[in-house]
């Protein structure tokens, strides 16, 4: 990666953007364009860092960013990374826009709340689609609710319980040591124009602190990884995050609604 500064553009820019979106440091979008705001956000990392506060990406706040976790191996976004310590991807894709999560989970109103990624649902496709469901293996995870009650679309409920349920019989459901949620109403981190799939109900974020968006998965065995949880999420009809260009390993998706 070259030395990054203000007028800085291109691939190395987004890649930066997306690991100071996981960092939550960013307040902008992901658009390759090194301006203000990820100037901003950079010196937030390096104040963070006790480094020199420069605003630039060179050696010595890439070398921090990089024990931190930082990603300069994107895979595409389809496809996937292969080797020993990567599961493999699943047959089928990943849903990827707002017009094929619409299909499947309904199309809703909204409006933007200013200065966030968040979004304001304003017709009734909240209360016709979004459920509460109870998890018993979320019972007592850190960030869970204490009832193991979640909301979740109304069509994946089901698959999401038999989930975790397979998670617990497999004796991995030890591995989620924390939750962060799953009904948001929101647009993609980074970007205000595309959905989340959060928006509709359809994924969750487990053990954060160790997969955090923009950085490399935790490695198998190593505390907070989600790796060997991925091969059962995708029998039941999840998607990893880890396997998108932009690797967002604390994030499971459902790809296919299953029954």
């Amino acid at each position: 990666m070259e030395i990054l500064r203000r007028g800085s553009e291109g691939e190395d820019v987004r890649r930066w953007q997306h690991f100071l979106l996981g960092q939550e440091l960013l307040e902008g979008s992901v658009d390759g364009v090194f301006g203000p705001l990820t100037e901003k956000a950079t010196k937030a990392f390096q104040k963070k860092r006790k480094l020199t506060v420069d605003g630039m990406v060179g050696p010595q706040t890439l070398a921090a960013a990089l024990n931190t976790g930082l990603d300069l191996g994107f895979t595409d976004p389809l496809g996937g990374t292969s080797g020993p310590d990567w599961p493999a991807p699943p047959a089928f894709k990943p849903l990827i826009s707002n017009l094929e999560r619409g299909k499947i989970f309904g199309v809703f109103k909204f409006t933007p709340v200013p200065g966030s990624d968040a979004i304001r649902i304003v017709d009734n496709w909240e209360s016709g689609n979004i459920v509460t469901v109870t998890v018993p293996q979320l019972i007592g995870v850190e960030g869970a609710p204490k009832t193991g009650r979640i909301r979740m679309h109304r069509l994946v409920t089901a698959q999401t319980q038999a989930l975790f349920a397979a998670w617990d019989a497999a004796k991995l459901g030890t591995r989620i040591l924390t939750w962060a949620g799953s009904f948001v109403p929101r647009f993609v981190r980074g970007s205000r124009t595309t959905l989340s799939n959060h928006a509709w109900g359809t994924a969750f974020d487990i053990n954060v602190p160790w997969n955090a968006r923009g950085t490399v998965p935790a490695l198998r065995d190593e505390k907070g990884s989600v790796r060997e949880l991925v091969a059962i999420a995708n029998e039941h009809g999840f998607y990893w995050g880890g396997h998108f260009s932009r690797r967002d390993g604390m994030h499971f998706e459902v790809a296919r609604v299953l029954g």
